[in-house]
């Protein structure tokens, strides 16, 4: 199925879309996604599989699969017709599918997060609704913004998986749903890594994306994890979003114009002068930045080093933050050395 998809001609990823991507890709691996979990839970069904309580019906929470494949149908809009729907059209429709999501499901809007000023404006439940959107568009966007290096996106919803999937045993159809994708999600991470011929695309990262999120919200609201938690689960997307936006506004560029200088970026261009294959230098690049983010907090779980639910995590956050930044110059840096001797 992923392979049949690398060969169709329409939803074509452009080779310098990303500026990382240097051979000739199809935008559908969100599709290969989507059956690969729906393949994977028709067999966990068929064999008796209920995902914890068996007695709980299997959509008690189908408010987060509207938000989930609504935002992949989305996106899949928008890989096969490229360009149909503006920045602006993107973000309302993603705005407003979220928010009926959140009205649906009000336990998902966070009314505390262990932090006293904002706990006090958390406090207000319209305020709380109005920042919980905000900041769940934002990540979504933050998301699509990775989906360039082979691994990157997919390895961190992988670990993603395999976390809440241990943690949170007791919904029925979230369990479940949580499983598949974890099948879903790995089995497109070992061919993407390993062909480079297959993006996620506006599908699979707004899909995926909108899968994160509810299942943060999810832990959340059931005092599963802690803020600090979340933000290190999710560090690379939110913080080179964010200093991405400052970069663009320091050189007053639209906060939405393209940026070729992401962090993946520099490493790509690390690893390009080290691998002759150019799929192992974009691979290389996601699974070495889902390792030094999301894999650092799969080895602080795996040896139960810290609480999910403790706010502890902050130190690590912190230690992500000190390895991005010293990551960051030191690729740029050399970047610019080679480039100058080059010129020279």
């Amino acid at each position: 199925r992923a392979r049949w998809l690398t060969l169709q001609s329409y939803a074509a990823d452009s080779t310098d879309k990303h500026g990382i991507s240097e051979v000739q890709a199809s935008r559908l691996g969100g599709v290969a996604v989507a059956v690969g979990v729906m393949v994977a839970m028709a067999f966990l069904l068929l064999n008796g599989h209920r995902g914890g309580n068996s007695n709980a019906p299997l959509g008690m929470y189908w408010p987060l699969w509207l938000g989930t494949f609504g935002c992949f149908f989305l996106g899949l809009l928008e890989d096969l017709r490229n360009g149909s729907l503006s920045p602006r059209a993107r973000f309302v429709s993603k705005s407003v599918l979220l928010l009926v999501v959140f009205l649906l499901s009000p336990t998902l809007v966070p009314d505390s997060v262990g932090l006293t000023g904002v706990d006090w404006l958390l406090g207000f439940s319209w305020l709380a609704l109005t920042i919980t959107l905000f900041f769940s568009v934002g990540f979504i966007n933050a998301v699509n913004t990775i989906d360039g290096a082979n691994g990157l996106l997919s390895g961190i919803f992988t670990i993603t998986c395999v976390i809440f999937s241990r943690e949170i045993p007791g919904i029925a159809g979230y369990n479940i749903a949580i499983q598949s994708a974890f099948y879903g999600a790995s089995l497109f991470l070992i061919f993407n890594v390993i062909s480079g011929r297959l993006f996620l695309g506006d599908a699979g990262s707004y899909g995926i994306g909108a899968a994160m999120l509810l299942c943060g919200l999810v832990a959340l609201s059931r005092d599963v994890v802690s803020l600090s938690f979340l933000a290190a689960l999710y560090f690379y997307p939110c913080v080179d979003f964010v200093v991405s936006i400052g970069r663009r506004i320091r050189s007053g560029q639209s906060i939405t114009a393209p940026d070729n200088d992401h962090l993946h970026n520099r490493v790509h261009t690390f690893y390009k002068r080290r691998f002759s294959s150019k799929n192992m230098a974009n691979s290389a690049t996601g699974l070495s930045i889902a390792g030094m983010s999301s894999g650092l907090v799969l080895c602080f779980y795996v040896y139960d080093t810290i609480p999910l639910d403790s706010h502890h995590w902050v130190f690590v956050f912190a230690l992500q933050c000190a390895i991005y930044a010293t990551v960051f110059v030191a690729t740029g840096a050399r970047n610019r050395m080679y480039t100058r001797l080059a010129e020279a």
